[in-house]
């Protein structure tokens, strides 16, 4: 693709509850400081501290929750995963390990097993922008182009100022041949003075698209002003010069 788009990853960090219950004070002290190795960076001590915990208290969602965030932190994605999936199946309406579960499953791109934990998602918490753009994102990653554009046009009914999922409405828009409306949407964006150079490259790529070479130019000339080196920026760079050679 000549274009960007954004896909997202949404990090949560939980507290304990019910920690003043007798029995549950050793793995609650646990939990704790797992969390303190958490903030310090100390992403294998905090595993120890939290994996202490789940055994003190196998029914420990936040722990198994925890612990999977610091395992999406060192890119183990199948125990983040299973971390995730354990703190649903603890707690079916816990939002945050629902909404991990089904971004990790996108991650390891098993998008059916990703949209039908992202369904249960909406489905629960259907007043959420956050949940509706990560459906979206599955949604496009899957071809469905219908589908991921009403979503995205569900999270921003719900919350306009989300600048990336307004971008990747029109990436979705785009890759619809709806052009003009495409345009619209990332001259929207572009107003908010956020991703710029994206923006920029995004409109270039619609300008090219139109064999629109000198408003293409103008435009990737911008974005390549702000990030010289992106290689994206750089080949519709020279895919214009090359065009505009041959005139």
């Amino acid at each position: 693709m000549k274009y960007l788009l954004f896909f997202f990853a949404s990090f949560f960090l939980f507290a304990c509850s019910n920690s003043s219950e007798e029995e549950k004070r050793e793995s609650s002290a646990f939990f704790l400081r797992g969390n303190a190795k958490w903030k310090e960076k100390e992403y294998h001590e905090a595993i120890k501290w939290y994996s202490e915990a789940i055994e003190k208290r196998p029914d420990f969602s936040d722990a198994y929750y925890n612990r999977g965030l610091v395992y999406q932190s060192l890119e183990k994605n199948d125990e983040a995963l299973a971390d995730f999936s354990k703190a649903v199946e603890l707690d079916a309406k816990f939002a945050p390990a629902l909404f991990k579960k089904a971004e990790m499953l996108q991650t390891l791109t098993r998008f059916d097993e990703a949209l039908t934990s992202v369904d249960a998602l909406v489905k629960t918490f259907p007043d959420s922008a956050a949940n509706w753009t990560l459906k979206g994102d599955i949604l496009l990653q899957k071809e469905d182009l219908n589908g991921s554009l009403a979503s995205y046009e569900r999270s921003l009914s719900i919350d306009s100022s989300l600048v990336e999922t307004l971008i990747n409405k029109g990436v979705v828009l785009q890759e619809m041949n709806e052009i003009d409306l495409a345009e619209q949407v990332f001259q929207k964006a572009l107003k908010t003075g956020k991703y710029t150079d994206l923006l920029y490259n995004n409109l270039g790529y619609l300008a090219i698209q139109r064999m629109q070479w000198d408003l293409a130019a103008s435009y990737v000339k911008k974005a390549l002003e702000k990030d010289p080196k992106n290689e994206l920026y750089l080949k519709n760079w020279a895919k214009i010069q090359a065009k505009s050679s041959l005139k």
